[in-house]
């Protein structure tokens, strides 16, 4: 009889390796049957892998959070930065997505890095100060893309670097709300943006703000 593979298990043609981290292509048999599963289904743009997340890892290894960090990934989607830190530092990720059909996409990637990524379904405007007070780090790729998300992104990032965050990290390829959030957050707390480029897996330069704590 024919041996049949989990589905977690990785085969080299179904994935491209960055940093250590194995990122699961569409032709993956396991991403394969979930997008079967949820055809029909609306989703909130967290349905694919985000070049910035590759920017924002490379950018991570020159300035890692530390060892064994808490550290929050708002809008996750399937979660590929928090994997490569957890990965990497030992840090203790939570990711969270307004969009619940993530889920299981990141637990696959996840599985098929030998890691676990806790998952809450939930919009970043629910944070509270109390919970953002237990992350040292908060990341986020491709996450300002409407215009009406800047304002909420900006009142996030000041409410957890008031809560103690001490670095905030949001990598995109620039987008008019971006550099709304880039103005807000330079005029008003302690701001710059940086350009990285990586030649692996493909050439690709994104943005990258960072907020850190006076």
């Amino acid at each position: 009889m024919p041996v049949t593979k989990p589905l977690t298990a990785v085969d080299s043609r179904h994935y491209i390796e960055f940093l250590g981290v194995k990122a699961l292509r569409s032709t993956h048999p396991g991403v394969r049957k979930l997008k079967r599963q949820q055809q029909g289904l609306n989703s909130a743009h967290g349905n694919k892998v985000w070049r910035s997340s590759f920017v924002l890892m490379d950018y991570l290894t020159t300035y890692p959070p530390g060892e064994n960090t808490n550290v929050l990934d708002i809008g996750c989607a399937w979660g590929l930065t928090g994997i490569f830190l957890t990965k990497a530092y030992g840090a203790r990720v939570t990711g969270i997505d307004i969009d619940q059909s993530v889920a299981p996409f990141l637990d696959l990637q996840a599985s098929a890095n030998n890691c676990h990524i806790n998952f809450e379904a939930r919009g970043f405007e629910s944070l509270s100060a109390q919970e953002l007070s237990g992350f040292s780090t908060i990341i986020g790729t491709d996450i300002c893309f409407w215009d009406e998300l800047t304002g909420p992104l900006f009142e996030l990032v000041e409410l957890g670097i008031n809560a103690g965050v001490k670095r905030i990290v949001i990598a995109d390829p620039g987008r008019p709300p971006f550099w709304d959030l880039v103005d807000q957050c330079m005029a008003q707390l302690n701001a710059n943006v940086v350009t990285r480029r990586i030649y692996q897996p493909w050439k690709t330069e994104k943005y990258i703000l960072i907020i850190n704590k006076p």
